[in-house]
């Protein structure tokens, strides 16, 4: 169990690192067209296939096996699950902002990376502090 819970903080930290730092190559890309070594593949592409992706499925797969080892079904924890799931879904809009940027005619992109780190770090201090606090049931009925 020390060892899930190990590999999970190490994946999430790295994960949330990756998430926060994508934006930023998004925008530097849309800027500065380099490509990488030959493959025809950008920086922020490199980034979010070979590292955010990867670490991302190594972090739900761990938080799956906690979850299944220490059977909680704590009402903080339904809150995290939910906020992790919205941060699943920015992992996914990352993603679709690298393809949309690569239009032709792709306007505002710092404007959308800007709102996405936003989130993004919204997110993940909302995470930190549900599992910091780890609110028992009564406090989160707003929530419920």
């Amino acid at each position: 169990m020390v060892w899930l819970l190990f590999i999970h903080i190490c994946a999430l930290v790295i994960w949330a690192a990756a998430l926060l730092i994508l934006p930023l190559l998004i925008h530097h890309s849309q800027t500065q067209l380099a490509e990488a070594a030959g493959t025809g593949d950008t920086i922020d592409r490199l980034w979010f296939t070979r590292l955010a992706s990867p670490v991302a499925l190594l972090a739900i797969v761990s938080g799956t096996a906690i979850f299944a080892v220490s059977r909680n079904i704590d009402s903080w924890l339904l809150v995290k699950l939910t906020l992790v799931s919205t941060l699943v879904v920015c992992h996914v809009l990352a993603g679709l902002l690298i393809l949309y940027r690569k239009r032709e005619h792709a306007t505002a992109i710092g404007v959308k990376c800007t709102i996405l780190f936003s989130a993004i770090l919204l997110l993940l201090l909302g995470i930190i502090i549900i599992v910091l606090v780890k609110p028992s049931q009564e406090s989160l009925l707003w929530f419920l």
